[in-house]
This record gives structure tokens, C-alpha cells and sequence, in this order.
């Protein structure tokens, strides 16, 4: 945050109004996020300090379980704790998004009941498309859509496959698209790539156990990639995507919606 107060190009997105005048201005509006919730271990006004850095949008869980809930590592799910229920709620009244895309099944299911605005599942999938624990079974993509919430399809390297595609490609990722649009419309479907610059594949190599690698995408046999084809790198797979819907017929306010029209929809929700 200290170098970004020192550049003009990248600007802090703490509210509405900052990514409406980055786009305005040609700049970008960065949204501080975390995945997990740990950092706060029991205390919850920790979520206080940590939305006036700048956070606007944490995840419940990221594979293992916290004093919040279930990460989908683990092999029980306990649900959302009391402390988690506490959370919830004090994320709810700074204006914190809430995202359960690492949770478990059970833990994403409370979490979105407990909360009074709408949850995001920011980057994950279909079970339904793709039987690994990394994906969200028809159950947790439903319940998110039914409370207003926004799922994004992930696209990090042996993530999104599919049995028709189970090469990771562009068409692997719209599969799952495709799949949550049939499920729940198209209001509550956007993308969270989760893609990286470099050699992303070789990061998951070398922290595959701090990753949970292996309990979240395992079980599936595969072939292996080097990276995502069409979905390389962030500046380049938004591009692809947006190629790939208008080539198969979405309306012009269809792709507004699913590349940030239904995410901006929700923040103004939560955000208020």
C-alpha cells in the first residue's frame, strides 16, 4: 500500500466510487483482498484494523479449518463456528465481502445463510462438471445465487477441467461458465480467473503442501499442463473470454454482466 501511494496508475478500490474513477481516469482500482480469515484468530475486532488498511473482501476459510469454520481440505466440516457467526456479522457491518470459494461445503452453506448481504464464491467451479473438493456442488452454488451472490469460474492450472475438455483450456473454463448460467442464470455468474504472470504451475509445484494441493484437487486423474491455453495470463484471459462469448452469441449486456456488472451489482450491496 506504501508504493501505491507513491505511483498515479493504481489506485486503492475501498468504495464504488474509486473503481467508477479509475475507469473513468484510465487507471485500475486495486480491491485489497484476503482468502482466509486465520489472521484474525479470535479476535474479531482484528476485522476492524484490517478494513482500515484497506480490506474489502475476505474469504472464511482457505483449505484448512480456523476458528471460523471448515476449509474443503479438511475431512469433517463442522459448519461455521460461533466465533465464525460473530465474524460474519462484523464483516457485514464494516462492509467487508465475504467469499467462500476455499470453504468447506457445510461452513460455505452457513456462512451464506448467517449473512445478511449477499456471499461470494469468487473463483471456483461445478462439482457437477469437475468431482473434485476444489469445485462447489450444485447445493452451495444455488444456495449463493438464491441470497443475490456472484460465483466466478476459476481458471488456475488443473482446476476447471471437465470431462468433455479434461485438457485445461479456455473451453474447460467455459464448461463450468456454461454449466452455472444453466443452474442459476446468468445474474449470479461472472469469472475470477486466479491466473499469475510466470509459471503458475511451477508455483503450485513448489508449494503444493501449503496449497493443500493435493486434498483440493486430487482423487482426479488428468493430464498434466504447463498453463492454461487461452487463459495464459490475467492481462490476456479476460480478453479471450470476452472473444469466446460474443463468438457463441451473448448479447452485449450479457458480457457486461458476467465481466464485472453482476460483481459491481453485489459490492454496491455490501459496500453500502
Amino acid at each position: 500500500m506504501a508504493d501505491l501511494a507513491h505511483q498515479d496508475f493504481v489506485v486503492k478500490g475501498e468504495t464504488l466510487a474509486d473503481i467508477e474513477e479509475a475507469h473513468a481516469t484510465g487507471r485500475i482500482a486495486h480491491v485489497f483482498a484476503l482468502e482466509a480469515a486465520t489472521m484474525i484468530e479470535n479476535e474479531v475486532d482484528r476485522l476492524d484494523v484490517l478494513y482500515g488498511f484497506g480490506v474489502r473482501q475476505m474469504g472464511i476459510a482457505y483449505s484448512e479449518a480456523n476458528t471460523l469454520g471448515s476449509g474443503l481440505k479438511e475431512r469433517g466440516d463442522g459448519g461455521l463456528t460461533y466465533f465464525g457467526d460473530r465474524a460474519v456479522d462484523r464483516m457485514n457491518k464494516l462492509g467487508i465481502a465475504i467469499d467462500v470459494s476455499h470453504s468447506g461445503d457445510r461452513t460455505s452453506l452457513d456462512t451464506i445463510e448467517r449473512s445478511r448481504v449477499p456471499v461470494f464464491i469468487t473463483h471456483a467451479g461445478a462439482r457437477s462438471v469437475w468431482p473434485t473438493n476444489r469445485m462447489k456442488p450444485d447445493e452451495v452454488i444455488r444456495a449463493c445465487a438464491e441470497r443475490g451472490g456472484v460465483i466466478g469460474i476459476e481458471a488456475a492450472p488443473h482446476t476447471t477441467l471437465s470431462e468433455a475438455h479434461p485438457r485445461h483450456s479456455l473451453e474447460s473454463v467455459m464448461d463450468h461458465f456454461t454449466y452455472c448460467v444453466d443452474l442459476v442464470g446468468i445474474d449470479h455468474v461472472s469469472f475470477g480467473p486466479d491466473t499469475l504472470f510466470g509459471d503458475h504451475v511451477g508455483l503450485h509445484d513448489a508449494f503444493t503442501a501449503n496449497l493443500s494441493i493435493s486434498q483440493a484437487h486430487g482423487h482426479v486423474d488428468h493430464p498434466r499442463v504447463e498453463y492454461v491455453d487461452g487463459l495464459e495470463n490475467p492481462a490476456e484471459g479476460m480478453g479471450n473470454i470476452i472473444g469466446w462469448l460474443v463468438q457463441h452469441g451473448y448479447s452485449d449486456d450479457e458480457v457486461r454482466k458476467v465481466v464485472g456488472g453482476n460483481t459491481l451489482r453485489v459490492l454496491e450491496q455490501v459496500w453500502a
